[in-house]
């Protein structure tokens, strides 16, 4: 995994930004301003980029406004939830893997 800034937490430090680089870091750079979360990100199964971020519960509509205008410029997105706390994350396919 690796932090917005390139740090990866795993296999040595390795980057594993994957499909449209710069607009994954793009995505990633915006919702770490927004939610004051560094960003997890890894490759999809598809050779793509996934990036999340925790958010607050209770964020006010501006910022989850703006943070669905991040969001958008992704190909897909989503939200998850567990008993510790919520995520949003976003997908970036791989340019050269086939649209369905």
């Amino acid at each position: 995994m690796e932090s917005a800034s390139g740090q990866g937490s795993g296999m040595g430090g390795q980057q594993s930004w994957h499909g449209d680089r710069a607009r994954a870091r793009r995505i990633a750079d915006a919702l770490h301003k927004l939610t004051g979360h560094p960003p997890v990100v890894d490759r999809t199964r598809t050779g793509g980029t996934r990036v999340s971020v925790r958010v607050a519960e209770r964020a006010d509509g501006t910022q989850t406004l703006a943070v669905l205008r991040v969001l958008r410029q992704g190909d897909s997105f989503g939200h998850d939830r567990t008993a510790r706390w919520e995520k949003v994350w976003v997908e970036v396919a791989d340019p050269a893997a086939p649209r369905g």
